[in-house]
């Protein structure tokens, strides 16, 4: 399985998800609530803002995640070519 999918589904399709959630949840949470106008605005005000600080931790993982794949692939990169062109032939042969 590719670690960039899980079941299938792209880490960009789950963030997708994520935000239709967020945002599905809102708009019901406006149209049910029992509350004042003004106190349902701010209630859904302070539930956006945490969606949206949700979404920047989400995307400072993901970027940490690509981040680390790139180094690792660099360094994969590099061994090889070392390998390659006898520079680690002493590492292969040993």
């Amino acid at each position: 399985m590719n670690d960039h999918t899980q079941g299938g589904t792209s880490a960009f399709s789950w963030i997708l998800y994520f935000l239709a959630g967020g945002v599905t949840g809102a708009s019901l949470a406006l149209l049910l609530a029992p509350q004042s106008g003004r106190a349902t605005r701010e209630r859904m005000q302070r539930k956006l803002s945490d969606t949206a600080g949700s979404a920047r931790d989400l995307k400072r993982q993901l970027i940490r995640r690509g981040q680390k794949i790139r180094d690792e692939a660099r360094h994969r990169v590099d061994d090889a070519v070392s390998a390659l062109t006898g520079d680690g032939a002493a590492n292969l042969a040993g």
